[in-house]
């Protein structure tokens, strides 16, 4: 029997709703997917389009979601070197950049894979969003303080939040443009009825209505994470 993100955590099951929403219908092309987790994202795509996952924790893959074919890699950057320049429609980068030492480096890599007119899809935390969840969610006034004086955040999984901006993107990368700019998960965090979460009536209705702010300035900038589609254009002389 398939995979259904009903499977999933409340929170990651909204999220996952609104980001594939926002990445469209895509068939027919050729997609990577770095730091692919669990295969729900790389999954999901697989059904209609020639997908390449990349993972470096074995750990991860145990349970991996693989209703439909796609190639696993394990390892990190140095597993894509040998892979051929402009061979990918779409790089899949999600709460990953955050994660790693070499950033740059990385999205330096994964933009060579990329085809012209390719398109990348990053997914980054957004430090106002987390300010917002230690002071309302949590009651953490002190860890909110050290947010706002510049310290990183810690995700239980995978260490330090190191957060960066869009405009690392662009600096590391020149041949990137941005092409859309969304938030996702700006009011889920907010409804303190756990009960509330599960309900499929409930989450349609939230998607929704996160759906519809999401590309809005004063939302988008409290959002829990922030969603970049970026285009390669032509490398200029």
């Amino acid at each position: 029997m398939a995979h259904s993100i009903t499977e999933l955590p409340n929170w990651e099951r909204l999220f996952r709703r609104i980001l594939f929403e926002q990445m469209g219908d895509i068939k027919g092309r050729t997609i990577l997917d770095f730091g692919s987790g669990e295969g729900v994202t790389a999954n999901h795509f697989a059904r209609f389009n020639e997908v390449t996952a990349v993972e470096p924790d074995e750990n991860m893959l145990r349970n991996a979601w693989r209703d439909f074919p796609y190639t696993q890699l394990v390892g990190d950057v140095n597993s894509i070197k040998s892979l051929k320049s402009e061979s990918f429609d779409y790089i899949i980068i999600h709460n990953v950049l955050e994660y790693i030492d070499n950033r740059a480096e990385v999205l330096k890599e994964l933009t060579r894979l990329l085809k012209i007119g390719g398109k990348p899809s990053v997914v980054k935390h957004n430090r106002n969003g987390r300010i917002m969840q230690m002071a309302i969610l949590l009651d953490d006034f002190d860890r909110a303080n050290r947010l706002l004086d510049g310290e990183n955040s810690h995700a239980e999984k995978f260490g330090p939040i190191r957060y960066y901006e869009t405009e690392d993107i662009l600096k590391a990368c020149p041949t990137l443009e941005i092409e859309d700019f969304y938030g996702i998960r700006t009011f889920f965090d907010l409804q303190q009825n756990q009960e509330k979460h599960s309900d499929e009536n409930w989450q349609n209705k939230m998607a929704e209505l996160e759906m519809r702010v999401s590309k809005t300035d004063a939302f988008r900038n409290i959002a829990f994470f922030h969603h970049i589609i970026l285009t390669k254009k032509e490398e200029t002389t």
